[in-house]
């Protein structure tokens, strides 16, 4: 028997019916907010390139990249939490935004 029947009988079985693999709605919409609040804190926010973005709890972290005008800053990590930005380069040291990271932004 090749694959292209078994999987058609598991359709038809209805084993693979159902099966809902995709985001949670409500995380991606947080998301979504999280990355727009950040984008309105950049100088030049229609250049903001966004990686590794996901929501913790009630965090939403990633990294940001976006030009300052003489070029792009580098990617750096975001924390949103109750609607407020913290970027890595408002806090005084490294430490300080991995003290966060661990708090607010692990799985």
């Amino acid at each position: 028997m090749t694959r292209a029947p078994v999987l058609l009988a598991l359709a038809l079985s209805g084993a693979i019916a159902g099966c809902d693999v995709g985001p949670d709605p409500a995380d991606v919409n947080r998301v979504r907010e999280g990355t727009e609040a950040v984008r309105r804190q950049l100088r030049q926010p229609e250049t903001a390139q966004f990686k590794g973005v996901a929501a913790h709890g009630d965090a939403v972290c990633g990294e940001v990249n976006a030009s300052v005008g003489m070029g792009r800053t580098g990617y750096e990590r975001f924390i949103v939490k109750k609607g407020e930005v913290t970027l890595a380069s408002q806090l005084p040291t490294d430490a300080a935004m991995d003290a966060r990271w661990a708090a607010d932004c692990q799985p």
